[in-house]
């Protein structure tokens, strides 16, 4: 990985966020590729993951758990051909995040709107035992439709939580349609802002933009919470992928567009 550019590392993680999810013959394909370069960059910059005491690392969008996986494995953090068990009974590696399978998962997610909360759990008792810890939390922008969201960003701007910063992944869809068509969202950043939030809008695949404000978020120079809106393309990567809520998730990835996918990322 040293001598690769971030720009290659994301293409090969994408490649491996395929190739998991084509052996286990089902898996979330666009919102996994949509994170790629958010999920990297907060593990790279933000998480090591030998300290005791170290940062935590919620993914709320527990179903982009495949793009978490292949970041992990381009770090050297899975065992050697890992990601060939993506989904099977007894892996690590659950079609969902599953903190019991794999201790480098900080919560288990998928029931989607409760990552933020649980990102509140871990400042608190960070500040209790007096530890400089920073948490990291990542909504689906689909996900930010769960009530427990905004009851959580209430209380984060209510206590000046500082210590938490929450990327939302904006690729515009959720399940079964986009977000224009379920929920349109026309004042989003206002709506953070009145929580007594910071907000910052970023284009989520420029890893340059990312790793400043995370550089910024981990030296305390912000003295509001932060909410960061990223900017993404769903199914990035693979052009007839993106914005094609076809591949929000499949039963079966077939052959050929595995091979085409991969053949456009090499």
């Amino acid at each position: 990985m040293i001598n690769k550019s971030p720009s290659k590392i994301c293409k090969n993680i994408r490649k491996k966020i395929l190739f998991s999810i084509y052996n286990a013959r089902s898996g979330h394909v666009g919102p996994s590729l949509s994170s790629v370069e958010l999920i990297y960059s907060i593990i790279k910059l933000g998480i090591n993951y030998k300290k005791k005491n170290r940062n935590k690392f919620i993914l709320s969008k527990g179903h982009a758990a495949p793009a978490l996986y292949a970041t992990l494995d381009e770090f050297k953090l899975l065992k050697k051909n890992e990601l060939k068990t993506l989904r099977k009974v007894k892996s690590r590696l659950q079609g969902h995040p599953d903190k019991k399978k794999l201790n480098l998962v900080d919560t288990g997610t998928g029931a989607l709107g409760q990552g933020l909360s649980i990102s509140i759990g871990y400042s608190l008792s960070s500040n209790l035992l007096k530890l400089n810890t920073k948490i990291f939390c990542l909504l689906g922008d689909g996900e930010i439709q769960e009530g427990q969201i905004w009851e959580s960003a209430m209380y984060i701007g209510a206590h000046n939580i500082k210590n938490i910063i929450v990327f939302i992944d904006g690729n515009k869809f959720q399940n079964e349609r986009s977000i224009a068509e379920t929920l349109p969202e026309k004042n989003l950043l206002k709506k953070w802002q009145s929580f007594g939030f910071i907000t910052k809008k970023i284009n989520g695949h420029s890893i340059n933009s990312i790793e400043k404000i995370i550089n910024s978020f981990m030296k305390n120079k912000n003295n509001k919470p932060l909410l960061v809106y990223c900017d993404t393309i769903k199914g990035k990567g693979v052009s007839f992928m993106e914005n094609n809520n076809k591949f929000h998730s499949v039963k079966d990835l077939s052959e050929e567009n595995y091979k085409k996918a991969i053949s456009e990322l090499s």
